[in-house]
């Protein structure tokens, strides 16, 4: 099963907790909260093709943190860059102040987060320093 094109009928309710957004041409997009929609199937239903899905930065918010990531779950410098670009109209428009900052996830691990890169803490992102 291919995760960013199904999705499977039990994770609906996952999709509805979270709050999701997609980063395209500079500007960030939000899934209507509480939507059982993928991200795929909220950008298929704005015409987006599965090429231009998978070069985009897309996140959500959960439970105290949020996790940004592209194509198959992965990221790169590219994603983290604008991720950071457009990580304060995200919490601002979330109503969310203090958070943990993921990047990437692991399908083959049931989702488990790649890259903890830090917290964002009332508008100060603190990255994490590894020894």
């Amino acid at each position: 099963m291919d995760y960013r094109y199904e999705i499977k009928e039990e994770s609906r309710d996952f999709h509805k907790q979270r709050k999701s957004f997609i980063i395209i041409n500079g500007e960030v997009k939000y899934i209507p909260e509480g939507s059982e929609m993928s991200h795929f199937e909220f950008c298929s239903s704005i015409g987006m093709d599965k090429d231009t899905f998978d070069k985009i930065t897309r996140g959500y918010y959960l439970n105290g943190y949020v996790s940004f990531y592209k194509d198959n779950f992965i990221y790169d410098d590219g994603v983290i860059v604008e991720a950071l670009a457009h990580i304060d109209e995200i919490a601002e428009h979330l109503g969310i102040n203090n958070f943990d900052i993921y990047f990437g996830q692991l399908p083959e691990q049931n989702f488990a987060f790649d890259y903890h890169y830090g917290k964002y803490e009332s508008g100060t992102i603190n990255k994490i320093l590894v020894h």
